[in-house]
């Protein structure tokens, strides 16, 4: 596909990867493919595999090898995010969403509020068609920090369920996060470790799920939630994964792997 279509959206349901390095390479891959044209505008939603992802700027911090080391103590592999924000963490109850559109035509004139809005809007309305009921706004000492964080609560004591964060470059544009289905006190738990070595505020309590927001529902079925209403918002159509785009996800993901030791 030589030219840009700016006017359609592809949605990418690429199933669980067993190794989060291919996860990571497959965002990669997607945005690449979007950035040269080679893709179309795409929604991607991923069910994740366990892992902590930071950012560029947690490997400069203070007490960053000492978190590294407490992450692979646990059995959680170290990946360095192309998105801004914080730590995170990552496992069978999570699953992470992104929405990708190459840098040119609306895209180029819209901010970076438009796109956190963007983004927010969608997980609502997937929730909204679970019968769950949240809110957008930034809780105490939450992981990730962020204003345009999906909560159920207030700012004091609320619970974070979804971090949102955005990568933008001068050919493409993403912004998407990650969603906490269940499994939330390992997270917390692994958290606690990492924010405590970077010396960084945390809350444990504040890592929410769906299952504590009283949701019966596993990671598939929110996951398909996730599919309807991006087939609704964006007239999206499904497509499957193709072989290429797994080599290169599987080629480029070692680059964002933190060494052991």
């Amino acid at each position: 596909m030589k030219n840009r279509v700016s006017d359609r959206v592809e949605l990418l349901l690429p199933g669980r990867f067993e190794d989060p390095t291919t996860a990571y390479g497959y965002q990669r891959t997607v945005f690449e493919q979007v950035a040269s044209g080679a893709r179309p505008a795409t929604v991607s939603i991923t069910p994740s595999s366990r892992h902590v992802g930071v950012t560029r700027r947690d490997t400069f911090r203070l007490g960053f090898d000492e978190a590294v080391r407490a992450c692979y103590g646990e059995g959680y592999p170290v990946l360095v995010r192309g998105s801004g924000g914080g730590a995170t963490a990552a496992d069978g109850g999570t699953f992470g969403f992104s929405i990708t559109r190459p840098a040119d035509g609306r895209e180029a004139g819209r901010g970076v509020r438009d796109r956190y809005d963007e983004a927010a809007a969608l997980v609502l309305g997937a929730f909204a068609r679970l019968g769950v009921r949240t809110e957008v706004g930034e809780v105490r000492d939450e992981f990730c920090p962020g204003d345009h964080s999906i909560r159920v609560g207030g700012w004091r004591e609320g619970m974070k369920l979804v971090g949102i964060a955005q990568r933008v470059t001068r050919r493409a544009t993403s912004v998407g996060g990650i969603v906490l289905v269940h499994g939330e006190a390992a997270l917390a738990r692994i958290l606690e470790k990492v924010y405590g070595a970077m010396s960084l505020p945390f809350r444990p309590a504040s890592v929410g799920s769906l299952r504590r927001a009283g949701l019966g529902a596993g990671t598939e079925e929110v996951v398909e939630a996730f599919a309807a209403e991006t087939e609704s918002r964006y007239g999206a159509a499904r497509i499957p994964l193709d072989e290429r785009t797994l080599e290169l996800a599987r080629r480029s993901g070692g680059q964002h792997l933190v060494p052991h030791g």
